[in-house]
């Protein structure tokens, strides 16, 4: 019988829900049929049973580099990627790394250290064409290829009955449910980095006008949030909306939520590849995102921070989702891509370098 390869995938492991946590989370279950697969764990919540790097273990993690023969990187932390690909050379070990991202304001010196070290991975996957503008690497180390895997929803867990209960009563009231997210109220740029601050605003426009329209924003964790989470859940109050515009902190699967509302916005002003997007995507639902990096085919864009375009082109979707359920009919979803012949093509074709 044919010996597995070990494939020692690193980055953040959920929870907290978070684009990376997500993908690494879809990978193994599309990987473990085919490979050996071990965790390193970067995140700040630890798990029993699985390593995280931030206990400092350094001989538990010179042991799981040591015995695995693929290295796949997933960290968002640029000092924890940058430990593992030079670990992994050390050992002698095949690198992948997968940069989910990598920001405009990188500045000389750091940009070209940062090419350097990730040249030294046998391949380099970048989510998005802006990326490979910002780091130089040879034109044969990398692939551009969007992050996204599709959930296994049968393994995803059922709403939380509050929750439920809510998009029942908006279905219910024949209103359209629309949804976004955050995994923190970050602040870029000094704005609202996911833009939730825009969607109550519109939220409060749309109800305004008569338009029978739900709102519900999650936000994964209020780590050095909370009091910005507070001002928002008393300004949703003051506006009276709390009957159309549902805040919470809640530990859910995001992807159920998209699986129940009719149109997904991502009002963010920076991004990479957003998880979000591709997931409404691929379960045929209308979305609307903000112009800041190119979206995938199928996504309706509006200006960044502009609240205005933000509400011309959600009432537009708000109308057409309505025509929609009116005729029953269904957007197409999108189930064409081949997502396992990427990835263990990549890892085989890499383990015989």
């Amino acid at each position: 019988m044919k010996k597995k390869l070990k494939i020692l995938i690193t980055g953040p492991v959920a929870p907290p829900a978070g684009g990376i946590s997500i993908h690494i989370q879809r990978l193994v279950h599309l990987l473990h049929h085919e490979f050996e697969v071990d965790l390193i764990d970067e995140s700040e919540v630890r798990k029993n049973g699985i390593y995280n790097l931030r206990s400092l273990n350094i001989f538990l993690y010179f042991r799981k580099v040591f015995k695995a023969d693929i290295l796949f990187i997933h960290s968002g932390n640029k000092l924890f990627k940058k430990i593992h690909i030079i670990t992994g050379r050390l050992f002698a070990k095949k690198i992948i790394i997968t940069l989910h991202g990598y920001g405009p304001k990188r500045k000389q010196p750091f940009r070209s250290i940062d090419s350097f070290v990730f040249g030294l991975a046998n391949k380099i996957i970048i989510v998005n064409a802006g990326i490979a503008d910002r780091v130089s690497l040879p034109s044969n180390k990398y692939i551009v290829k969007h992050a996204f895997l599709p959930p296994v929803m049968e393994d995803e867990p059922s709403l939380p009955t509050d929750v439920s209960t809510w998009l029942n009563n908006a279905n219910d009231n024949d209103q359209t449910i629309i949804c976004a997210n955050a995994s923190r109220l970050d602040i870029h740029n000094n704005q609202d980095l996911y833009g939730l601050d825009m969607s109550i605003e519109v939220a409060k426009r749309l109800v305004e006008k008569g338009l029978t329209v739900s709102f519900i924003y999650t936000v994964s964790s209020l780590e050095n949030c909370a009091a910005i989470f507070n001002r928002n859940l008393q300004l949703i109050s003051d506006l009276k909306l709390q009957d159309r515009f549902l805040l919470i902190n809640e530990r859910l699967s995001f992807v159920k939520l998209i699986e129940r509302s009719d149109i997904v916005i991502r009002p963010s002003n920076a991004d990479g590849d957003a998880l979000t997007v591709r997931e409404a995507l691929y379960l045929g639902k209308m979305v609307l995102a903000s112009d800041v990096v190119e979206r995938p085919p199928g996504t309706v864009i509006f200006k960044t921070r502009d609240t205005s375009d933000l509400e011309v082109k959600l009432e537009m979707l708000v109308q057409k989702s309505r025509a929609i359920k009116k005729d029953n009919l269904k957007p197409l979803s999108m189930h064409d891509e081949d997502f396992n012949f990427f990835y263990l093509n990549l890892i085989n074709s890499v383990a015989l370098k």
